[in-house]
């Protein structure tokens, strides 16, 4: 049985938050502590830092919060790490889960805005998968708040951040995202044989192909940093990764788009980026032909179905 906290002041909805660590830096910690203080009533911290073990490890804090903290030990992947807090959140009795990266920071009331948008939404379709914020990327300072697709390609579709207004997204980064537990049960959980690229991508095109919608609200921000870093071609942001991180991405880009749940417009927009894909990140990487060589096992490996943890992860 859930006990309601001062902080969330919601008749009978209670909201755990979910947060994947991986060699966390105690300021970043901090922030997003700060950030997450009146608008949760408890952190599940997932630790996948390689010898994680024991204790929370940045003490007590300023926080109006519980945190419940688990160390794996080893890397289990984004998504089994997101799996095991979401099913923390089920047997904890909660209504909604708020997933978030260790990098990210809400704005002020981002969760009220986002929670009273989707209480809205639903009394005219109690099928909504996901209410997000809108993504200020901190490196780059740009706002794409919905991302639709369409036989022409993937559109980012930029809102002004006054409007409160909800955007129908057909994809959403995972971090900011609220989502009731009953739709997890619903439509299931994240997929962990994925590991880390595109598993928001695969789960929120499920939902949709599943008759679910998802949302942006404008004036809801959430301040996350996107890749390990970017460059600017040809007039747009490219994230940069590591070697193995395209090597993920690739292979369930190629392995997702023989996938009917992933929807025709997905499957079509992805199919030509896949040689853009391949080309790109090999061009990005310093040692460029053995990424190619990588990048030709992470075609093979897509098309073989051959998912889960890639030596060297």
């Amino acid at each position: 049985m859930v006990e309601q906290t001062d902080t969330s002041r919601r008749q009978g909805i209670t909201i755990a938050a979910v947060v994947v660590l991986y060699y966390p830096h105690e300021a970043i910690i901090r922030r997003l502590l700060g950030s997450l203080a009146d608008q949760v009533d408890v952190l599940y911290a997932i630790d996948n830092t390689p010898g994680s073990e024991g204790l929370w490890p940045f003490g007590p804090g300023q926080k109006a919060f519980s945190v419940t903290y688990v160390p794996l030990g080893k890397n289990r992947g984004l998504a089994e790490a997101q799996n095991i807090g979401i099913e923390m959140c089920l047997s904890g009795g909660y209504s909604h889960v708020l997933l978030l990266d260790q990098d990210s920071a809400l704005s002020p009331d981002m969760v009220n805005k986002v929670l009273a948008a989707e209480q809205t939404l639903r009394k005219a379709n109690p099928k909504i998968a996901a209410v997000v914020p809108q993504i200020l990327d901190g490196r780059t300072g740009r706002r794409p708040c919905a991302y639709r697709y369409g036989w022409l390609g993937a559109r980012k579709l930029y809102r002004d951040v006054d409007s409160s207004t909800p955007v129908q997204t057909d994809f959403f980064i995972a971090s900011g995202a609220l989502i009731r537990t009953a739709v997890f049960r619903e439509l299931g959980m994240m997929r962990s044989d994925l590991l880390i690229d595109h598993v928001d991508t695969e789960w929120a095109l499920r939902a949709h192909t599943a008759g679910y919608r998802s949302y942006c609200v404008p004036n809801a921000t959430l301040i996350h940093s996107l890749g390990d870093g970017s460059k600017r071609i040809l007039g747009k942001d490219v994230y940069l990764y590591s070697e193995i991180r395209y090597y993920y991405r690739l292979r369930n880009e190629v392995y997702l788009s023989k996938l009917p749940t992933m929807g025709w417009n997905w499957r079509v927009y992805i199919v030509p980026m896949i040689p853009y894909h391949f080309v790109l990140y090999s061009l990005l990487s310093k040692n460029r032909l053995r990424v190619a060589r990588l990048l030709m096992k992470a075609i093979w490996d897509g098309v073989n179905d051959k998912l889960g943890p890639s030596p060297g992860f």
